[in-house]
């Protein structure tokens, strides 16, 4: 039903944009993007989504940036930086930066922001992002040291979301205004500064004219428009209302290459998508069928994956085996997924005291989920289990304090993009450890002690010991059923120039029109 009506609202905008003609796409100083999701929070560290990772980058700078084309970091807003001892970096600041509240940025700013993040009285939702850090020394205005509470292999990749807070700023406002101010206004050092946020419709940024990247951005003004329904998106990109439509599925992408004004942006990312069971039955009663591997395990043999990719997705995903993106460390080829079996999944559901089936909940937050979540619901009922869509396409900020604290019973289909960090541990922290992780919802002892050695040893050998172990203990208590990497698809005006990269940020202060 979903993609029926994605599809009417597609052609339909077709004609209206033959109608309008070239006038809705002339050359100008703003640029309007929509965003698959609502904003979470604008407070970064209070966030999770993928939208407010994205809104970041534009307000602030990181200590690192990396390069769309080659994935390497380089430094951005430090210059220098060195291991003094396996537990001691230091770090140089860009000296003349302000933010955009016109306050110096210095190491101060650093100490505050990890002192805040770690505070268990703000209660982070990224703490377990950052919980390798024991302190911060400042050694003079622009010189810092990160102390490690062990050797930590990925200091530098986690840096590279490290969105330096104001702490006059911050102090004032909060004072003024209460403990959620930030929430709902920002200010960073970045290229763009805030202007006006409309909760759950639109946020409204200006170019910052004093931004230390000389001649970036190129334009005056950006909006970012929260669209979660895919088909609104292109019927807006189509029609010129918005220049880049965000995460479009895959069957966008004829529509968007017949138009004469609209072009297709795809990129591989280091996303990955899953099935995750409620193997602890966390989320009540109703998952406990969950708790017997027989089950999950029936169910990976009672879904025909590739048929499901190649008529849902087509090749815009790479099927995966394993829980955490090929191209990160330690990667396990020889690992598979139990085939298509519905007679196995039958017999094993028997064995298991399910003969007759039972109900089983399916939640996702992405409407391209949803698609394959729809195809998937046949496989099931053919085994005896009742699917019910638990839908919050467009609303991960709606759906992600349910599975925090445990209200997500069944099977959650979900990705992560890692936070942008490319090593298994990004993903792990977040799932399988504990008590750091908070979407834990299969608690294995053994896999815990594997992934907590692996984080502290700057052996890659080891690690990458550690991590193979680690992937083959979810395959074979299919903990997850792994799906595919995702390839992010972007809609966007034809004279729209800009990069998309593997990390899944969109290189806006970069971006230019052509004539």
């Amino acid at each position: 039903m979903a993609k029926k009506q994605y599809l009417i609202v597609a052609l339909l905008l077709v004609f209206v944009t033959i109608f309008w003609g070239g006038n809705a796409f002339a050359a100008r100083d703003d640029l309007i993007v929509a965003a698959a999701q609502k904003s979470q929070n604008l407070d970064f560290y209070q966030s999770t989504a993928r939208t407010d990772i994205q809104i970041s980058y534009l307000i602030y700078d990181a200590l690192f940036e990396r390069d769309p084309k080659t994935g390497k970091l380089k430094p951005h807003l430090v210059t220098d930086y060195k291991l003094v001892n396996p537990t001691t970096w230091e770090f140089k600041l860009r000296s003349g930066i302000k933010f955009h509240s016109g306050n110096p940025l210095n190491a101060e700013c650093i100490r505050f922001t990890i002192n805040r993040v770690l505070d268990p009285a703000f209660k982070s939702v990224q703490a377990a992002n950052w919980k390798w850090i024991k302190k911060v020394e400042v050694i003079d205005d622009l010189t810092f040291r990160i102390i490690t509470d062990g050797p930590y292999p990925i200091a530098l990749q986690r840096l590279n979301t490290l969105f330096p807070y104001d702490p006059k700023w911050v102090t004032e406002m909060e004072a003024k205004h209460g403990k959620q101010y930030l929430s709902r206004h920002m200010n960073g050092t970045g290229p763009f500064k805030f202007v006006k946020y409309i909760e759950g419709d639109r946020l409204e940024l200006v170019r910052n004219d004093d931004y230390w990247m000389k001649g970036y951005p190129k334009f005056k003004k950006m909006t970012i428009r929260f669209i979660p329904e895919s088909s609104t998106r292109l019927a807006e990109v189509l029609g010129g209302g918005i220049d880049v439509a965000m995460w479009l599925p895959p069957d966008a992408i004829p529509t968007l290459e017949k138009n004469k004004n609209t072009k297709v942006v795809e990129v591989p990312i280091l996303r990955v998508a899953f099935w995750q069971f409620d193997g602890d039955a966390r989320g009540g009663e109703k998952s406990k069928p969950l708790t017997d591997v027989r089950v999950r395990k029936a169910i990976w043999h009672a879904i025909d994956r590739k048929a499901i990719f190649k008529d849902v997705l087509g090749d815009h995903v790479d099927l995966v085996n394993i829980p955490n993106n090929p191209v990160v460390l330690a990667a396990d080829p020889t690992l598979e997924i139990p085939e298509y079996n519905p007679e196995k999944a039958k017999a094993l559901l028997k064995e298991a005291g399910y003969e007759k089936g039972f109900k089983l909940a399916i939640w996702t937050w992405n409407a391209m989920y949803l698609q394959y979540m729809e195809a998937a619901i046949p496989y099931l009922q053919k085994v005896g289990i009742e699917p019910i869509i638990k839908d919050y396409a467009g609303r991960w900020s709606d759906l992600a304090p349910l599975l925090k604290s445990g209200k997500v019973w069944g099977v959650l289909h979900s990705s992560w993009g890692s936070f942008n960090v490319f090593d298994p541990d990004a993903i792990y922290s977040y799932f399988f450890m504990y008590p750091e992780g908070p979407y834990v919802y299969n608690k294995d002892p053994e896999l815990n002690k594997w992934l907590h050695e692996a984080r502290q040893t700057m052996d890659k050998e080891v690690r990458m010991a550690l991590y193979k172990k680690a992937q083959r203990r979810v395959i074979e208590k299919a903990y997850w059923i792994p799906l595919f990497v995702e390839h992010a698809i972007h809609g966007a005006n034809k004279k729209l120039n800009y990069e998309l990269g593997s990390d899944q940020v969109p290189r806006f202060k970069y971006a230019y029109w052509s004539e």
